[in-house]
């Protein structure tokens, strides 16, 4: 009994030093989110970050390595958000709603993800997809999953795509969702872009199921 009661107390004073650990870790993510919506990922400093943060360089350091690992966890953070919302669309719709309305449901899941800061998140996934970061193939293994993964979102009846075309496709869709988070400035009707979308993957099914 005494070694239990000295167990939970241990257990007690841990907590509220996680809790703080975990707010040290969110304040510094916050401030280099804050940072780059003026700024580049190119020209922050972990001294700016830890002086936004109002943390000293030292307690900063306690949680990460440097700037990469910074940038990378916030990354890891914001698109994991993302994939989130995506993933939901799987796990939420009839297997029966047709291909465009799920495109739709995935580019308004991609575009409101990313709110006012658009800037910011421009750079957090052009960080995660060019610069080696092991977020790299986030997007595609999403995307992938939605077209063909045993079965997983694909319309009722339909045939799975051969492992190239899968490959393509999967790229295709990618790459058209970061352009649109990369270059706002085109204003691209969502709608127009999922039909496009759906249109790209209905050529490919059904020129399997012609096979």
């Amino acid at each position: 009994m005494p070694d239990k009661t000295v167990k939970n107390q241990q257990l007690a004073r841990r907590k509220p030093r996680q809790e703080r650990s975990l707010h040290k870790v969110t304040l510094i993510l916050e401030a280099t989110q804050q940072l780059l919506e003026s700024g580049d990922i190119d020209t922050l400093t972990t001294n700016a970050v830890a002086e936004k943060a109002g943390v000293s360089i030292g307690t900063l350091y306690q949680y990460f390595d440097g700037k990469p690992a910074i940038v990378n966890a916030l990354a890891e953070r914001e698109l994991g958000t993302m994939a989130e919302r995506v993933m939901a669309v799987f796990t939420e719709t009839s297997p029966e709603r047709s291909m465009e309305a799920r495109m739709r449901l995935i580019v308004n899941a991609v575009l409101d993800s990313y709110g006012g800061r658009r800037g910011v998140h421009r750079q957090l996934l052009e960080h995660a997809l060019t610069r080696g970061t092991r977020l790299k193939p986030l997007l595609a293994s999403v995307t992938a999953r939605l077209l063909d993964s045993e079965g997983e979102g694909r319309p009722a009846g339909a045939r799975p795509l051969a492992q190239a075309e899968a490959f393509v496709v999967t790229q295709a869709v990618a790459g058209v969702l970061r352009g649109m988070v990369a270059a706002p400035e085109l204003a691209l009707d969502r709608d127009e872009v999922a039909a496009a979308l759906a249109r790209l993957i209905g050529g490919f099914r059904n020129a399997a199921d012609e096979k």
